[in-house]
């Protein structure tokens, strides 16, 4: 398995500024052309071939100005929104703004041109070779300055056996370069005994440890992360590194793998501004690539749907007195390790029967149909609290009864409420 790091640098001087800013307005002019076919319908062959025809640049310039851009939405404004409005506001010049459109340039690399072709970085000299796509100056080196410490740690990988991608971009007013080098290195994820799951939510992160073989909890708990609801970007990135840790802490603690839902906050609308404006401002997609950083400890990461995970806490809740974050973060594990048993229980809380006592099929909806009406959800909470009283596994001391076992042994909702350690983390 492999894993992505990026190493940052900046490049401090270059033998022909004119040029770099020239390949950064052709390269620039191929990523909007190329999404402007994308949107007409064109295959990526024919794409290629007419933006080589018409920018001039080689054919991995072009591939990569495409891959930069295919997974754009729609209704991208290259250059920011941001820089757009001030142009028309008549705060910066066209000039200016031309700048900031046309200030990216990347190259990825392939193991067969030994790292990098277009841009390749000397590890020796520490200088950058800029492939122009010129014939009178077909070649410019830049200076580049990487972090000693990154350079002693991944010296290795920058020699050329490994494929390096190289993203170039230009600061605002012509300021300077900054460079960022990611490269793919080998990962020995360790076999986990455990599922550690994450229900993310507006300044806390619930979690829940549960053992993959009998599929019971271990532990369920809580990180507290308001701040990052309101403060600045850096400090935000600071503690959602800090809460990165102690999850890869805690992840090693219990032997356990990380899964996390895979959100989609963009596309949330409620009819309160204040919750759309709350959810959508959840850090949640930088969260999710911070992760990834701990399986170059050895935990394993992964994003798994979690669907009706919260609406069977919301039940789950009220039956074994814990809030429904934490259920629904047991409900999320117990989702990813046993989803028989998951949906087993969606149905016998959420669901009816297709069939009715008489054998036919509803005309209706024929698989399941969940409890609309508000008197017969509240006849079915309380059918389902006398039941877990007359199961409970806890003998109180003003009388209850002891459970029953049938042929598998105790329910899953019974052993629920075992006696597991509850933990709260702060993340300041």
């Amino acid at each position: 398995m492999t894993a992505i790091i990026t190493l940052p640098g900046v490049i401090t001087s270059v033998t022909n500024r004119a040029l770099l800013n020239a390949l950064l307005r052709k390269f620039g002019n191929a990523r909007r052309r190329a999404f402007s076919l994308k949107r007409k319908g064109l295959a990526t062959s024919c794409i290629e071939t007419i933006l080589q025809q018409e920018i001039g640049l080689n054919a991995r310039y072009i591939k990569d100005a495409y891959y930069s851009i295919k997974d754009l939405p729609y209704n991208t404004t290259f250059g920011g929104l941001k820089n757009q409005r001030l142009r028309e506001k008549g705060k910066i010049t066209k000039e200016e703004y031309k700048q900031r459109r046309n200030a990216l340039l990347i190259s990825r690399g392939e193991r067969s041109k030994k790292g990098n072709l277009n841009l390749r970085l000397d590890f020796s000299t520490m200088q950058l070779r800029i492939n122009t796509c010129r014939n009178d100056n077909k070649w410019m080196f830049a200076n580049v300055f990487i972090p000693q410490k990154y350079l002693d740690k991944y010296h290795g990988y920058l020699d050329g056996s490994h494929p390096y991608t190289v993203l170039l971009k230009r600061r605002d007013f012509d300021r300077g370069y900054d460079l960022r080098i990611s490269i793919k290195i080998p990962c020995m994820i360790q076999e986990a005994s455990r599922v550690m799951t994450l229900d993310i939510n507006a300044g806390h992160t619930d979690f829940a440890v549960m053992n993959k073989e009998d599929g019971m909890p271990v532990a369920i708990g809580r990180f507290n992360h308001h701040k990052t609801q309101y403060t600045r970007r850096g400090k935000r990135n600071h503690l959602l590194n800090m809460l990165v840790r102690k999850i890869g802490n805690l992840a090693r603690h219990y032997y356990a793998e990380v899964v996390v839902g895979s959100l989609n906050t963009g596309k949330f609308k409620s009819y309160s501004k204040k919750a759309t404006r709350t959810i959508r401002q959840l850090p949640q997609y930088q969260f999710q690539h911070l992760l990834k950083r701990l399986e170059l400890q050895g935990t394993k990461v992964s994003e798994r749907s979690e669907a009706y995970t919260s609406k069977l806490g919301d039940v789950i809740s009220q039956l074994i007195g814990y809030d429904i974050h934490k259920c629904a973060a047991m409900m999320f594990a117990l989702k990813v390790i046993n989803y028989d048993l998951f949906k087993q229980l969606k149905t016998f809380l959420f669901g009816v029967p297709s069939y009715e006592a008489y054998g036919r099929r509803r005309r209706g909806r024929r698989r399941e149909s969940g409890l609309t009406a508000p008197i017969q959800y509240r006849k079915f909470l309380k059918s389902m609290k006398f039941w877990m009283a007359m199961n409970s596994s806890i003998v109180k001391e003003d009388g209850g009864y002891l459970p029953t076992p049938g042929r598998e042994g105790l329910s899953f909702l019974d052993n629920l409420k075992a006696n597991f350690p509850c933990l709260t983390m702060n993340i300041w």
